[in-house]
């Protein structure tokens, strides 16, 4: 059911930005290698979801973004750790459900001493507006190789984000 909620908005919110993801979705929701992961229900049927990964691993910028939210946060690599597959349905938005699971995820990350970070397209202005306006600061802007194939390079750049200290 979770990945028929994220399949169901992807058309109106472009995320994941990728059409047909090029994984399983059980696999961007990180259902194997999540370090935590949270599912807003309404009427048992869900909603929304977040997770939260360890420092980014597994392509080929990934250390260069734990560098940079490394020398952001002052810490090192291996402290870090990541919001991912971060989705509301489009019938459940404004309703408050994806500030709540942000500040699920945010809370289970500070009561582990990690250093929260995250990945998000431009492309994506209420996720942008959300981040921004809890916080959030851009560190790094990239453009994977990945999202070179899909949009070229007149398309957008991943921005890594981090989270400060309160």
């Amino acid at each position: 059911m979770l990945a028929t909620a994220l399949l169901a908005q992807q058309s109106t919110t472009r995320y994941p930005f990728r059409d047909p993801l090029p994984v399983p979705v059980e696999d961007f929701l990180h259902a194997r290698d999540a370090a935590g992961a949270w599912t807003a229900e309404l009427a048992g049927r869900p909603v929304g979801h977040v997770c939260r990964t360890g420092p980014a691993e597994g392509f080929p910028a990934a250390s260069l973004l734990n560098e940079a939210c490394a020398r952001a946060h002052g810490c090192d690599p291996s402290r870090l750790t990541y919001v991912s597959a971060f989705f509301v349905a489009t019938a459940a938005r404004g309703a408050g459900i994806g500030r709540r699971l942000l500040q699920t995820v945010v809370d289970d990350m500070r009561a582990h001493r990690l250093r929260p970070c995250l990945e998000v397209l431009p492309t994506h202005p209420g996720a942008m507006t959300l981040y921004v306006s809890t916080g959030w600061r851009t560190v790094h802007r990239f453009r994977p190789e990945w999202l070179r194939e899909v949009a070229g390079d007149e398309g957008p750049d991943v921005h890594v984000m981090v989270l400060d200290r309160p």
